[in-house]
């Protein structure tokens, strides 16, 4: 399929970062949305250009819905109709449940939770208009079965996530729109380097029964296969990138 477009939220960096190289080595012209980090996001423009597609740059607040409705519209400008959607933009304050104030928890849930269920509503029509449409939502392995402290208002929305994905996998099937879920386990990116020392990687790494920690190309591979028609009899499900981590 020629001309084929992807929205990867979040990737002037990290996870949505490897996501959006991916898709464009895959052969997806890629809305680049970013924040605040500008100069990031037009690195990766240049990355993904040096692939031989498209990107272009899309600055907004997924929180707000204003500015959500304006990715849309930066789309229209492009394009009628959206091939991949990938929700990846996520946040964690890592702090115990005791320490939160109600705009932080409130925060936690929007980001996490309320702003995919968003985007994926607003995008909905271009993704339609797709002869081969795909969602993939981003969600963690915290969101499943694992459980640690400090993850008390950051678990919740992303087992949110899971069950979102699957009732979007129902509710879209007539539209022959694929939904599934990634749930990555601790990956190595600016926003955990910032949250873990040395001695901790090490530790996640000897813990882990692949004896390392995550990239964010191993999760960018996974949406690579979610959205392409390898997984044609994928969908509603979500597919865990820890390791193993998960089954200690």
């Amino acid at each position: 399929m020629d001309n084929k477009y992807a929205l990867v939220t979040g990737s002037s960096r990290g996870i949505g970062r490897a996501i959006a190289l991916q898709l464009a080595e895959d052969g997806y012209n890629v809305f680049v949305h970013f924040l605040k980090e500008k100069e990031k996001a037009e690195k990766v423009k240049k990355e993904i250009e040096q692939k031989g597609v498209r990107a272009y740059l899309v600055q907004a607040d997924v929180t707000n819905d204003i500015e959500r409705q304006k990715i849309v519209k930066e789309i229209m400008k492009v394009t009628s109709a959206l091939d991949v959607l990938v929700n990846s933009v996520g946040f964690d304050y890592a702090k115990m449940i005791e320490d939160y104030n109600l705009e932080e928890i409130e925060y936690m849930i929007n980001v996490n939770l309320t702003q995919k269920i968003m985007m994926t509503k607003h995008l909905l029509p271009l993704l339609k208009k797709s002869i081969y449409p795909s969602i993939v939502n981003m969600s963690s392995r915290m969101g499943k079965e694992k459980t640690i402290p400090t993850i008390g208002a950051y678990g919740p929305p992303e087992a949110g996530v899971i069950k979102f994905t699957q009732c979007c996998a129902l509710e879209f099937a007539e539209y022959n729109i694929r939904v599934n879920c990634v749930a990555p386990g601790l990956t190595k990116t600016d926003l955990t380097e910032n949250i873990l020392n040395e001695d901790d990687w090490k530790a996640a790494a000897a813990a882990n029964p692949s004896r390392r920690v995550g990239q964010p190309e191993d999760v960018a591979k996974v949406v690579s296969f979610l959205a392409s028609e390898n997984s044609d009899y994928v969908n509603g499900e979500t597919i865990g990138v820890n390791g193993g981590s998960n089954l200690g």
